[in-house]
């Protein structure tokens, strides 16, 4: 049997504890805010996969469910509405909680998001604070 060398040992413990990381997907078509987004929630022990538009995230989405699915409502392509209309439709995906993320702030465009199926729905500018908040509430991260 062959003998696991310091390098293999290492590279497993690695995954184990990205393993053991609530996966957050995000998905903007403002890289900033991606970037913003997943240092912060990195910083607090969270995985964090991003996409920047409709199309890429259902790619990921087909590969990965994640614990937690931030959405912005504005992109070219599928719009996060198209995005979340779609995984409440999925077996695998529809209990994945949604957090919208947006500068569309109109009562209907808040009504059109829980309407879908979102558990909240967040204006921009965000404090990234409080997004950490409602992510921590929807998947507190073990330990």
């Amino acid at each position: 049997m062959p003998k696991s060398t310091e390098s293999d040992i290492s590279d497993k413990k690695k995954k184990v504890q990205s393993e053991s990381k609530p996966f957050v997907m995000a998905v903007d078509d403002d890289a900033a805010v991606l970037r913003v987004i997943k240092t912060f929630l990195e910083q607090n022990d969270y995985l964090v996969k991003t996409a920047l538009s409709g199309e890429e995230a259902f790619a990921m989405l087909i590969e990965e469910t994640p614990a937690v699915l931030i959405l912005d409502v504005l992109m070219p392509g599928a719009s996060g509405f198209d995005i979340c209309r779609l995984i409440k439709r999925d077996v695998r995906l529809k209990n994945v909680p949604v957090i919208f993320l947006t500068s569309k702030s109109e009562p209907k465009d808040f009504k059109a998001g829980h309407d879908l199926g979102a558990v909240i729905y967040m204006t921009k500018p965000f404090k990234v604070q409080k997004l950490l908040h409602v992510v921590q509430m929807l998947h507190p991260v073990a330990g």
